[in-house]
């Protein structure tokens, strides 16, 4: 399977399709192994591609390719683990709330909803959950406990660039101040 993806991936760099976006090319190898089963979710081929020393220049040899594009998606793992340790160490302070909750809140199915997708909004969590908008505050506050910060803002925080609480406030912006 790696080396079906691998040779997918030489015949993207070696078509030369988009040169200033390198990247499509691993994006679409990562779909292939998605595709393929090998993964859930799109592995974070480009992530690994820029920890790994391997540059393709177009004078390698297959072998020497395929070893590269090895070290890539060892990379991507290596990065991939990081993520999951993430969610889990996030999981269980959420999981501590969930525990004392109703049998019928939708409060643990928003903490799934959050471990399962790298940005989740106010309103992307009331269509999802059918519940209003409203509730999904409410659902936040009470993950948040007395501190105001949720415990979902490590889980859903893509690597350090930006916590979802500050997505979500700046959704709960946009949608005041939007005009009616």
């Amino acid at each position: 399977m790696i080396v079906a993806v691998a040779i997918a991936w030489d015949a993207w760099l070696s078509l030369n399709l988009y040169t200033r976006l390198p990247w499509l090319g691993l994006i679409m190898a990562a779909a292939i192994l998605r595709a393929r089963g090998l993964t859930t979710h799109l592995l974070p081929l480009a992530a690994g591609f820029k920890q790994s020393r391997f540059r393709p220049r177009g004078r390698e040899g297959i072998l020497e390719k395929l070893e590269g594009f090895c070290t890539v998606v060892e990379e991507a793992i290596a990065i991939d683990n990081k993520d999951l340790d993430r969610l889990i160490l996030a999981r269980e302070p959420m999981s501590w709330v969930t525990d004392k909750c109703r049998s019928n809140s939708k409060l643990p199915e928003l903490v799934e909803l959050f471990l399962s997708r790298p940005l989740v909004t106010v309103p992307l969590g009331a269509k999802l959950l059918k519940v209003t908008p409203k509730a999904v505050d409410l659902m936040l506050a009470q993950l948040g406990g007395a501190r105001g910060s949720s415990p979902a803002a490590p889980a859903t925080a893509p690597r350090g660039s930006c916590d979802s609480g500050q997505a979500i406030t700046v959704c709960k912006r946009l949608q005041r101040d939007r005009p009616r």
